[in-house]
């Protein structure tokens, strides 16, 4: 219970600019002797500081010292393990990141992966202008399927780890509680708590990146299901006699919609008929390429665009006819082509859902790796983060830097 109410006052005092002890004890409902006796304590340990003192409405009454959380008192990592990259950030105290630097990420060699953080960690403390000594949790967010309650990435295809215990291996490497959760989820945990779904207690999140992937927020908790495999979408059947999935079978949706098929479409359509190359080169061309090209107006890139959306429309239109979830969010550097995009969702979503009237269809208002964001807040948070994934945003997180949005995928 003492651990408790620590908690809960370290929490309100974050939450503020500056408190008293007798507005922390008014607002907490716990004596004020109580609350002095925790403050000191927190004060002891350099979490909290005296700032001066409070205006007293009267000359004669006696001012209050005001109290002030120290942001430098902790550090906190998130982590990103993308198929591509490895980013990473560094929060003080206040949640606010300070610091963030991006690698390439290692395939087939988890190990190694987990041994290069150290000099990445290392240099983004330095950055961030905090000690190691103040590291107090790590976050981590991996491309691939995650057993939450152990911490362990059973399968990352894309990054050839197998039956890698993560959670494990940052504890021992750095001696710090750490928390794992699979991207997509972590991406609901942010989305719920920093973007377009806050205080929605139930919403599908749906981040169309190199693949398709999904997660649930149910009662304002992210549905994990049995072994936290949850959120497949990509993995759904949306055609017949379609191509050759990464999983093995045909026809799945992110065959037809993902970042990976919007390229391929992309690049198809700029050669000529007899199979040369275009004029134009196609070495840079990428999703993201074409949800620019899109923005711009570019008929092409639309018509892409337009086929991608009816099929993911056609998957989102499952989750709609399962679940009745309040909103659906879409994520991903593709989004930002806009209403090009989300506007063949919407048609296909509404020939294919049964009720799909009053769902709103979003995209994404987090800045920068929403990933790596939910990825911080695990790491401030833990487990605790599932209890209030529809949370409030009084506190302030520093948006990542935006030339580094979408990044890690």
């Amino acid at each position: 219970m003492r651990e408790m109410n620590r908690a809960l006052l370290l929490d309100m005092i974050r939450r503020e600019a500056t408190v008293t002890r007798a507005d922390l004890a008014r607002r907490s409902s716990l004596t004020k002797p109580t609350v002095s006796v925790i403050v000191d304590g927190l004060i002891a340990d350099g979490l909290v500081r005296e700032v001066g003192f409070s205006i007293s409405p009267s000359k004669k009454g006696r001012r209050s010292r005001l109290l002030e959380l120290n942001d430098s008192a902790a550090a906190f990592i998130g982590i990103h393990f993308g198929v591509r990259h490895t980013a990473i950030a560094v929060a003080d105290a206040r949640r606010n990141i300070r610091a963030m630097k991006v690698a390439g990420s290692l395939r087939g060699q988890p190990e190694r992966a987990i041994e290069t953080l150290r000099p990445l960690v290392r240099d983004t403390l330095r950055e961030a202008k905090l000690p190691r000594t103040r590291l107090a949790g790590i976050g981590v967010a991996v491309a691939g399927l995650v057993d939450h309650a152990s911490g362990t990435c059973v399968l990352a295809p894309n990054l050839q780890w197998y039956d890698v215990p993560i959670r494990e291996m940052l504890a021992r490497e750095f001696r710090v509680p750490a928390a794992v959760r699979n991207v997509m989820h972590a991406g609901a945990i942010a989305e719920g708590r920093l973007g377009a779904a806050q205080g929605v207690r139930s919403f599908a999140w749906v981040y169309v990146g190199s693949g398709i992937g999904a997660a649930i927020v149910v009662d304002g908790r992210v549905y994990y299901g049995k072994h936290g495999y949850s959120g497949e979408l990509g993995h759904c059947t949306v055609m017949d006699n379609g191509r050759v999935c990464g999983c093995g079978r045909t026809g799945c949706l992110e065959t037809v919609a993902s970042g990976t098929a919007i390229e391929a479409a992309a690049r198809a359509s700029m050669r000529s008929p007899d199979g040369a190359r275009a004029s134009r080169s196609t070495r840079e061309l990428d999703a993201h390429a074409v949800a620019v090209a899109a923005r711009a107006g570019d008929d092409e890139a639309r018509r892409i665009l337009s086929r991608a959306g009816d099929y993911l429309g056609m998957g989102i239109s499952y989750l709609l006819n399962l679940l009745n979830p309040e909103m659906v969010v879409l994520g991903g550097r593709v989004i930002q082509a806009g209403e090009s995009l989300l506007e063949p969702v919407r048609s296909s979503v509404g020939r294919h859902a049964m009720r799909a009237e009053g769902i709103p269809i979003l995209a994404s208002t987090v800045e920068g790796d929403v990933m790596l964001h939910g990825a911080v807040l695990l790491a401030m948070e833990g487990d605790q983060v599932d209890d209030a994934v529809a949370g409030d945003s009084s506190w302030s997180v520093r948006a990542i830097p935006a030339d580094a949005a979408g990044v890690a995928v």
